[in-house]
């Protein structure tokens, strides 16, 4: 990819202020979504977050409560949150290590 088309590929996305109510993302999308999600690079390469993806209804009215009453919350039909580690410790470090190894054999 020539840096022109990065560019013109980061020019293309969009913060979508409007989402269609009783319209749900295909679990297919949601699905690709959580797999690019799994495999960004971090810097420490050890993804150092939980994703959390919400749907229960009444746990979105909670957050959007909390959240400023975006209905952005409660009308998509899922709410991808990234829950960052608040520390790094040797066993959080083993884990994920030990979870890259059964992965990948």
């Amino acid at each position: 990819m020539t840096n022109s088309t990065l560019i013109d590929q980061l020019n293309w996305r969009y913060a979508t202020k409007k989402m269609t109510p009783n319209t749900a993302v295909p679990q297919d999308k949601v699905d690709a979504i959580i797999e690019a999600i799994r495999m960004a690079p971090t810097s420490s390469g050890t993804q150092p977050f939980e994703l959390i993806v919400v749907t229960n209804p009444e746990v979105l009215r909670k957050i959007r409560a909390a959240a400023g009453d975006q209905a952005q919350i409660t009308d998509g039909s899922h709410l991808l949150v990234f829950a960052a580690w608040d520390n790094y410790t040797a066993e959080r470090i083993d884990e994920v290590t030990e979870l890259l190894t059964q992965a990948r054999g």
